[in-house]
């Protein structure tokens, strides 16, 4: 889904790192697609995603949460919400371009838990 993000700051020493907001929701993430210069303070439309970089766990939880939580200082995140077939509605749907969820079927519809290793926010 794409929504609109105002950028809150730019890491002049990492190119890619980009801290946005969203309805409330704010995360750093990388910009994984930038095809224009961004500033800060400024919004944009964009669609929001994840990388692992090496397995995926999805743990079901025992009751409905939505959220976004940084994990200590680093890019890993915990996101918690309604598992879909291609994406996790954690307030905001972010999705699964790689096709993760295709292994955990049997979650679908139920409330879960991911932690992922960075947040991908694709500019368009």
């Amino acid at each position: 889904m794409r929504y609109i993000a105002r950028v809150k700051k730019l890491n002049p020493h990492i190119e890619e790192e980009v801290t946005i907001e969203i309805q409330d929701n704010e995360f750093t993430g990388f910009a994984s697609t930038c095809p224009y210069e961004i500033e800060e303070g400024s919004c944009y439309p964009v669609l929001i995603s994840f990388t692992i970089l090496d397995k995926l766990e999805v743990y079901e939880l025992n009751e409905e949460t939505k959220c976004i939580e940084r994990i200590n200082e680093g890019y890993n995140y915990y996101i918690r919400g309604i598992l879909h077939e291609d994406f996790i509605d954690a307030g905001l749907k972010i999705s699964d371009e790689d096709q993760y969820f295709h292994e955990y079927t049997y979650l679908i519809g139920k409330p879960v838990e991911l932690r992922v290793d960075r947040i991908d926010v694709e500019f368009q």
